[in-house]
Parts: C-alpha cells; structure tokens; sequence
C-alpha cells in the first residue's frame, strides 16, 4: 500500500470507554462459561467424560463433514443473495473468506457479525464494498429465519418424545418465535430504513477492537472507511436483494446437514440415534444458543442445557455422556476454526486485492 492508502491512525481510532467495557464483559463472560464446564464435567465425572470423548475420537471425521456442509450453506445462501455478481469471485476467495468468517466465529468473543466482517472485507473487492456489507447483513436475518425453519421439526420431535407442555418444548417454540421475530426485523429494517452509515460505524467499532489483537483489525478499518463513503449504495444494495426466500431455504438445509451432525454425535457417545432423538439433539442446541447467545460460543450453556435435559435423550443416569455431546462438537469446531486460521494466516492475498485482484467498486 502506498502511503495516501495506509489506514488510519488518528483519534478516532481509540477505543471509546463503552467499547472497552464491552470487551471486558466479553471476556468475563468467556472465563464464566469455561467456569461452568469445569463445574459440569466435574459434577458428571471427569473419567466418565474423558472415556466418552476418547470413545467418540473414531466418529469426529464425520463430526466435521457435517460441520463443513452446515457452514458451507452460508455459502451457497449468499451467493444466491448476490446474484450474477457472485460469479465474479473465484472459488479460491469464497473458501478463504468462509474460513476466516468461520474462524473469528468460533474463536474470537466478536462471534458471527465479527467473522461476517471479515468475509465481507475478503468479498469486497469482487462485488463492491457495499454490496459485500449488505449480503453481510442480510445473512444475519437469513441464518435467523433458518433457525425457525428448523425449530418447527424440532418441536415436533420433542413434543411426540416428552409431550408438548414439556419445559422443552416451550422452550424451542419460544426460540423459534424469537428469532422470527428478529430475523424479520432486520430484513424487513434494512429495506425500509437508511442504514448504511449506522452498519458502518457499527463495523468500525468491531474492526478497532480486533486492531487491538490482530493486524486484520487495522486492515478492515481501511477497508470500512472506503465503504462508509458508500452508504446510499450500501442501502440501494440491501434494496436490490429482494425476499431472500431461497437464501433461507438454504440456510434451513444447513440446519438440516446440522442436525444430522448431531445425530451421529449422539451415536458417538453412546445414545440411542433415531431421527426424532437427531432433532432432539439439535432442539437442546438451539435453545442452549439462545439462551447463551450473550457468551462467546454459548460455552458452558450448551453444555448445560444438554445436562439439564439429559432425560430427553433418554440419557438421564448418563450425564457425561449428555454433556459430551456439546464437548464433542465444540473440539471440531475449535479444530476446523485453529486449522482455517492458520491457513489463512499463511494464505496471504496479493496487495493490490484478495488473491491478485484489483480493488474496485463494481456498480
């Protein structure tokens, strides 16, 4: 970069004492949940877990298939929000930026709209800055909207196991109607209301604290005060998309390819698979997310919920077993995230764009 393009280094660029709280919250809430599996794996017997965990080692390659095909749905679904214009990124670049997405997901407390961010960044200089930002923001209603799809089966297997009044059951339904309701408003809001300056001050705030851990945080911002130049475009982009209706379809199969992965999770830790137990298993998940959405990763409340409805499972006098099934996947996801990091990290794009691309603004 030459140095008119250098990113800024200014005032501006300083942590607000809001931002700094934040993080620390962040962060305290990390250290509480990892508390909370200590206490669990502790409470259920730390031989026990670790016998549960060696004997599924043989059913991870399958574990991560299954993790691979549900991340790889984000994918597809925005692809089909960007139209022709996706054509213009090679392969090459949508597996470097869903490997960064899903890296920062999983591993840093900036979570899903952090690793959003960095796709974005990895896509802008294919489709524009401001259409990459607003297939970012899009995705967030889209992936919403297929977690309701999904709670619809997921209710029903619960209810036909432990009957619809069961705490359970209440539970996924109002999980569901949650992020209907949530996923609506931000499709709906982005399409009604100017929000391209308010997502870029919001990304900006995101990039600066990553700046403070990683040199891709300096980066972005360079990137995000180019596109804040751009806000009626950005606007007139997230108008351009339209419904997303086959983006949520998409986005519903990935819940699906999920709740496979959990099936064969409850086979490796010795449950009883069936279809229904499959979507039990994704039905404890999605209200252990929910409720720890606040967490980075919902450590320690997914693994709760799974030991609170142990009997829903029909593991209720197997409860490492029930809290083996979030740490199984939770040591794919830490492994596919370490190994997408690190690929990236030595994956380095050429100067002039991602992968030897010109940076442009394509209309």
């Amino acid at each position: 970069m030459t140095a008119a393009s250098e990113p800024p280094d200014d005032e501006a660029s300083r942590p607000s004492t809001w931002d700094r709280v934040k993080s620390v919250g962040r962060w305290l809430l990390l250290v509480l949940g990892v508390g909370a599996v200590v206490g669990l794996v502790y409470d259920a017997g730390p031989g026990a877990v670790w016998r549960t965990l060696v004997a599924a080692g043989v059913f991870l390659p399958f574990v991560a298939l299954g993790e691979a095909l549900f991340i790889g749905m984000d994918v597809v679904s925005l692809r089909l929000m960007l139209g022709e214009r996706a054509r213009r990124v090679p392969g090459r670049v949508w597996l470097r930026s869903a490997m960064m997405a899903y890296g920062i997901m999983i591993l840093l407390p900036a979570g899903r709209a952090g690793g959003e961010v960095a796709r974005a960044a990895g896509l802008a200089p294919y489709v524009g800055g401001a259409r990459a930002a607003a297939g970012a923001a899009v995705l967030q209603g889209v992936t919403l909207w297929g977690n309701t799809l999904i709670s619809i089966p997921c209710w029903i297997a619960v209810a036909l196991a432990s009957g619809a009044g069961s705490g359970l059951a209440w539970l996924v339904c109002g999980n569901g109607v949650a992020t209907a309701v949530a996923g609506t408003v931000l499709l709906l809001g982005a399409r009604s209301s100017k929000v391209g300056g308010f997502l870029t001050t919001r990304l900006d705030r995101f990039a600066r604290w990553l700046a403070g851990y990683h040199r891709l945080g300096t980066i972005l911002r360079w990137r995000i005060r180019r596109w804040g130049r751009h806000g009626a475009d950005f606007d007139e982009a997230l108008r351009d998309m339209g419904a997303p209706l086959l983006p949520i379809g998409a986005a519903f199969v990935g819940r699906l390819w999920q709740t496979a992965q959990y099936g064969v999770i409850l086979l490796a830790v010795g449950g009883a698979l069936t279809v229904g137990s499959a979507f039990v298993a994704q039905a404890i998940h999605l209200v252990g997310a929910g409720l720890g959405d606040m967490v980075p990763n919902q450590v320690g409340i997914t693994e709760g919920a799974y030991r609170v409805f142990a009997a829903h499972l029909g593991l209720e006098d197997a409860v490492a077993q029930a809290i083996a099934i979030a740490l199984v996947h939770r040591v794919v996801q830490f492994s596919l995230a370490g190994v997408s990091l690190a690929t990236c990290a030595m994956w380095k794009p050429d100067e002039n764009g991602a992968d030897g691309a010109t940076v442009t603004e394509p209309v």
